[in-house]
């Protein structure tokens, strides 16, 4: 079966990470597969269509509403799915509607774990790799998101 890229697909960490739109037909889980993602994490409140119709895939649902923040125990789940998947050599992908503002607050997540680097510069990034998401993260998510960064921090300070 031929793969095609998932509409808004990029990698933020070549072969560990990368964001989407909700994928919809086969071709688009293929593509994932053959490009090394083995894990799907889906932030929409129903799971994307035809993720059957790929096995390999695994699925994982965190439900978060559009428009809203992920809470703390959402980002943490995520970091753990990638961190787990990444141990052992596998790639993630993770999708939201469009792939822009709850994709691309999570993307930023990881970027402020990985990188530790701040909130704002995490954004700055993903606005650097992902066309979109410079429009669609909003107040809330952004205050969040250097709230969530500051706490990393000095967690890992003690």
């Amino acid at each position: 079966m031929a793969s095609f890229a998932p509409h808004n697909f990029s990698w933020v960490e070549p072969g560990k990470l990368a964001g989407l739109a909700m994928p919809r037909i086969p071709c688009e889980y293929r593509y994932m597969v053959d490009n090394g993602i083995k894990h799907l994490v889906c932030l929409c409140e129903r799971k994307p269509p035809n993720h059957d119709s790929c096995p390999e895939l695994e699925l994982h649902h965190i439900k978060i509403a559009d428009f809203t923040p992920p809470s703390s125990n959402q980002i943490d789940r995520f970091l753990s799915i990638v961190e787990e998947a990444n141990s052992k050599g596998e790639g993630v992908a993770v999708h939201c509607m469009h792939g822009h503002g709850r994709t691309g607050t999570m993307l930023a997540c990881y970027l402020v774990k990985t990188r530790k680097i701040s909130g704002i510069d995490a954004i700055n990034e993903i606005r650097r790799l992902r066309q979109g998401f410079v429009h669609q993260v909003g107040q809330v998510q952004l205050a969040l998101l250097c709230q969530w960064a500051e706490v990393l921090v000095m967690l890992e300070e003690v």
